[in-house]
């Protein structure tokens, strides 16, 4: 064999090889499934009257099972009615709301929901004092595909404020003083203890020197400060 079907055959082996590999990144990219998102209303809600969240399972492909718990602290609030879901079998068990817990159950019989599915809307009531606040954890019991394999999902666990956002010293006002009131419970100062739900209006996920800025700015009608977030 001369040089030139030496390099021939080399350059053949390498080619092969390279298909190979793009055929095998090919088929993982093609079976791996998207993981969907899992939330209440976005996570975070404030309020002094009852209101209807929805209960979503967002950027989902196929979804055709699924039975999920929300739990939360029942001298603050209580789900009084589930409903209105985009499945049309659908069982929701609210007999130990009072308890703190409700429970749902959703199925279809043939295919699945893709995209931005609602699973259910729940209506809460507030029942505790203004200025409290409840976590909404979501227990996801089971996920799955018309295929009936297991979907991942990723879960953002939500509260219930009952009260405005930026009002942290629940005086139903939201001025410069739930800026000083943010700073001397970051500090530590007894008294103030931290409340991350209302104190967190910058939007970036902390409560930190930021939002005794931020909130102090909208209390001051600065432009580019008018949404607490």
């Amino acid at each position: 064999m001369n040089t030139e079907s030496r390099k021939n055959g080399a350059r053949s082996g390498v080619n092969r090889i390279l298909i190979s590999l793009l055929f095998v990144l090919f088929i993982m990219s093609s079976s791996a499934s998207a993981t969907a998102i899992i939330t209440i209303s976005d996570g975070n809600i404030f309020s002094e009257a009852n209101v209807t969240v929805p209960l979503m399972i967002n950027d989902v492909e196929d979804v055709a099972v699924a039975t999920i718990k929300i739990s939360y602290d029942p001298s603050v609030i209580v789900v009084t009615d589930v409903g209105n879901s985009d499945f049309k079998s659908f069982t929701p068990n609210i007999w130990y709301a009072e308890e703190g817990w409700v429970k749902m159950t959703g199925y279809k019989t043939v295919g699945g929901l893709s995209g931005d599915v609602k699973f259910a809307g729940l209506t809460i009531a507030p029942r505790g004092s203004y200025g409290e606040i409840s976590n909404l954890s979501i227990d996801v019991e089971s996920l799955s595909d018309s295929a009936y394999k297991t979907i991942d999902a990723t879960v953002i666990t939500g509260f219930f404020y009952i009260g405005m956002n930026g009002d942290v010293d629940a005086n139903r006002v939201v001025n410069a003083a739930d800026s000083e009131y943010i700073a001397r419970g970051i500090a530590g100062v007894p008294g103030y203890p931290p409340k991350f739900g209302p104190s967190e209006v910058s939007g970036d996920g902390l409560v930190d020197a930021y939002d005794c800025v931020y909130l102090a700015r909208h209390a001051a009608d600065i432009a580019g400060y008018e949404t607490l977030h």
